[in-house]
């Protein structure tokens, strides 16, 4: 199957490596509005191995324009959107009018599971929302569900932490992505209803296992807490926090109330400009860490319930240290666990392990088959339980 790969950055790249060599697929199009980054790749990977050569090749694209993503889409059988997620309904329609499956790693600024009646018409495969986390973290929480005979709470930990002597501020994702997030209100499920809190709510020190340990959470708005109640019969509670550093936090509290975490553009010298692009395009880019930072990452899933009459906790998680990571594919761990998830997904669909047409949230699909890519590419389950009182 031939592959359009859209977005050659620190996840994009990781997908690459993992699907370029894989022999169920033909073709990968590493495609940028830039094509920087796409042909150093190209180059580590025909050096890498020449005979693989012919399985990759390097396309400008420009995916806020429709008719070059049209064109793009042409004669691929799955598009991954690995760019700004705002992009993603634009992607999504290019690819439904080639016929090409689709993934993506985020939520853009709808709600595409509303198109699940058209692509399920189409025959066509949405996976939706398949990173690290989301992704990763809503497979966890299935199998931990599917433990249970009800569930009622299921609370995501992402542990991810970073240190580095000469970057005072760095994002290990997406920055635009990461940084709105970090700063907009949040929006967690609870006792069944959906409640609003603050930026830096719900801080608590999460005893995370090692490589990571100990970090401050806050509550985030994400993905899961969207699409887990919707499709995890009967569960009560979903939050997701994040782990920021209390130097970070206070940072990225300083740039909020200043105005630079704006998504509104504004007006400088004549010309109208966003905050939030402009600061993203100041910081380093997550593409540019691998190597320079030290920490690692984890994704962690705690689901609740009760099973043979007696209340159980199951905890779930993969982690991965920033050396790790770049030693195995020159990345950081955040964008190795974000770009395998991806890459995971993208191979159930070339390989026809996932064959169910429309929109999915990673909870809908059966995970078996994506843990079983996931420790082919490298990425280990780790899993305890504990009876409750």
């Amino acid at each position: 199957m031939n592959v359009l790969l859209l977005g050659v950055g620190a996840v994009g790249s990781v997908i690459a490596r993992h699907l370029v060599p894989h022999r169920a697929v033909t073709r990968v199009t590493l495609a940028d509005r830039d094509t920087t980054r796409a042909l150093r790749l190209k180059r580590d990977l025909d050096a890498a191995s020449p005979a693989l050569q012919d399985k990759s090749r390097v396309e400008a694209v420009d995916a806020s324009n429709e008719p070059d993503l049209r064109r793009a889409c042409a004669g691929q059988g799955l598009v991954i959107g690995a760019v700004v997620p705002r992009f993603n309904g634009t992607v999504m329609d290019a690819a439904a009018a080639s016929g090409a499956h689709y993934l993506d790693m985020a939520g853009g600024e709808e709600d595409q599971l509303l198109r699940h009646d058209a692509w399920k018409k189409a025959g066509l495969t949405a996976l939706h929302g398949m990173g690290e986390d989301p992704g990763i973290s809503n497979v966890l929480a299935r199998v931990g569900a599917d433990r249970l005979e009800t569930v009622d709470a299921i609370r995501v930990r992402d542990g991810e932490f970073s240190e580095a002597d000469d970057l005072p501020l760095a994002c290990l994702f997406s920055t635009e992505t990461f940084i709105e997030e970090a700063t907009s209100n949040a929006l967690q499920f609870e006792a069944g209803a959906y409640r609003e809190h603050p930026p830096w709510s719900g801080r608590e020190v999460y005893p995370f296992p090692a490589p990571v340990g100990p970090q401050p959470v806050y509550f985030m708005s994400h993905e899961e807490v969207d699409t887990l109640p919707r499709f995890i019969p009967g569960v009560k509670h979903v939050d997701f926090k994040l782990a920021v550093p209390d130097e970070m936090r206070d940072r990225l509290d300083f740039l909020r109330r200043i105005g630079m975490t704006r998504r509104d553009p504004i007006e400088v010298g004549g010309t109208r400009v966003r905050p939030l692009q402009v600061l993203s395009a100041v910081l380093p880019q997550p593409a540019d860490l691998g190597g320079r930072i030290r920490g690692a990452a984890i994704v962690l899933v705690e689901v609740e319930g009760r099973a043979g009459g007696r209340r159980q906790r199951h905890v779930l998680h993969i982690a991965m240290t920033h050396e790790e990571a770049f030693r195995r594919m020159q990345a950081t761990a955040t964008a190795f666990l974000t770009g395998t998830g991806a890459a995971a997904g993208a191979l159930a669909i070339v390989t026809r392990r996932l064959t169910t047409p429309g929109v999915l949230a990673p909870e809908q699909v059966e995970p078996a088959p994506i843990l079983a890519i996931l420790a082919e590419l490298g990425l280990e389950v780790r899993e305890s339980s504990q009876s409750l009182p």
